[in-house]
């Protein structure tokens, strides 16, 4: 599986995110029309439960076998890829059924009973998604980027088609249930995409009863953890954010009306436009990791490292660039709002953090840095989480302190990130 440079690789990841991503724009257009705002409403209500669901399994489970895969040779990845479809399906299954039980009661938490069928309706791909995670992060660890690209393109096609045929019939469904009918086509179109994988990566070889899974099992939940553990930090300070910026724009004197505009144009308008680049960021990161995890000496890690973090600053510098001139142009035209002109252009920083950073944890995650890179997100999360209170309530500021609280958290989670990147020393076995 070996053999596509690493340009090739980034380019065909590259190519399907943003095939990926334009079906899904559309799609999600699409629906907001057919279903209706209530029935979205609903939707994204249960939406934000199934990605928090979902993330002890796609967190830090692609990482680790991505790294282990780059670093072994065939017999030996085939073998850790057998151990992590193992623990990937067991844990699955045990994260379905306390899903299942707890749905009532999550239900209640949301504060509309009408969310139970959606998420009902989702939970089978907890198991799917677990198993096509696996299978991406060996693809991308023994250097096929193909079969994730098509597995994941293929998905969101089949999801696409069988999200429009369930729209045909909607009107005749009761609202909740009108409201599953994108999470039961998610379900479909994640079997259509691990079909695909599963086809193009060929039958895998049984390691039935061997002696070494449970040390395997062990390299690999110890990699994994703290990986998991930095996407919930950052799951997390999404959620206390949304929960705290109006909170503390109100104590700032705005009404409750205007807090939550605010916050929506900062949440909802300005930082899509700032993660763009990641569409291509995302996918140095991804094979990045691989590449550095199989580099045989400190002098080609390095240069590998110096490479893939200036295409990221660029790329990073370019979109700020972009999006700083036609900062008024957007605004207008995209959200009808002239105001949100300006608050864009003070954010523009944050589009040269992020992709540097996407791809610095990227690299961490390949040269066994993970423990640190949970350190840096840690420490982002803390700083922004005490600037947002802060200045976000000063008269002053408004929702920029918001701006400058993120822009401070990844700031420094950046340079803790650079600084545990080039003064590392040298790893351990893992």
């Amino acid at each position: 599986m070996r053999g596509q440079s690493l340009k090739k690789q980034t380019l065909v990841t590259a190519g399907s995110a943003m095939g990926v991503r334009a079906v899904g724009f559309f799609l999600r257009l699409w629906v907001s029309r057919a279903l209706g705002a209530e029935a979205v409403g609903i939707m994204e209500l249960s939406s934000n439960v199934h990605m928090l669901a979902l993330t002890p399994l796609c967190a830090g489970l692609p990482g680790a076998v991505s790294r282990l895969c780059a670093r072994a040779e065939e017999k030996e990845g085939a073998r850790i890829f057998y151990a992590a479809r193992q623990m990937a399906v067991r844990s699955a299954l045990l994260l379905t059924a306390l899903f299942l039980l707890l749905c009532p009661l999550i239900a209640q938490l949301l504060g509309d009973e009408r969310t139970l069928p959606s998420l009902y309706a989702f939970s089978p791909c907890m198991l799917l998604i677990g198993v096509s995670c696996v299978y991406n992060g060996y693809c991308h660890g023994r250097g096929n980027a193909w079969p994730p690209a098509w597995g994941e393109t293929g998905e969101q096609i089949a999801r696409a088609l069988f999200t429009l045929f369930f729209l045909s019939f909607a009107s005749r469904l009761a609202l909740p249930y009108r409201a599953a009918l994108p999470a039961f086509a998610t379900v479909l179109g994640e079997g259509a995409g691990l079909v695909i994988v599963c086809c193009l990566c060929g039958k895998s070889p049984s390691f039935r009863g061997d002696e070494r899974l449970p040390a395997i099992k062990k390299r690999i939940l110890r990699l994994s953890l703290p990986l998991m553990l930095s996407r919930l930090s950052h799951t997390a300070l999404r959620t206390l954010c949304s929960t705290l910026i109006p909170l503390r724009l109100m104590a700032a004197g705005l009404p409750k009306g205007e807090a939550l505009g605010r916050m929506g144009m900062l949440n909802g308008m300005v930082n899509p436009l700032l993660f763009l680049p990641g569409m291509l960021t995302g996918a140095l990161a991804t094979v990045g990791g691989p590449a550095a995890a199989r580099c045989k000496s400190r002098k080609k890690e390095n240069r590998l490292i110096f490479r893939l973090l200036s295409m990221a600053l660029g790329t990073g510098m370019l979109s700020a660039g972009g999006l700083y001139f036609f900062a008024p142009l957007l605004a207008k035209s995209l959200y009808r709002l002239p105001e949100v002109s300006s608050l864009l252009r003070a954010m523009c920083p944050l589009a040269v953090l992020l992709p540097v950073q996407q791809v610095a944890s990227g690299l961490m995650t390949g040269l066994g840095l993970q423990k640190k890179a949970l350190i840096a997100s840690l420490l982002g999360a803390g700083i922004t989480l005490l600037c947002t209170y802060l200045w976000t309530a000063d008269p002053l500021l408004h929702i920029y302190g918001a701006g400058y609280g993120n822009l401070a958290g990844h700031g420094l989670s950046l340079f803790c990130s650079l600084v545990f990147l080039f003064c590392r020393e040298k790893e351990g076995s893992l």
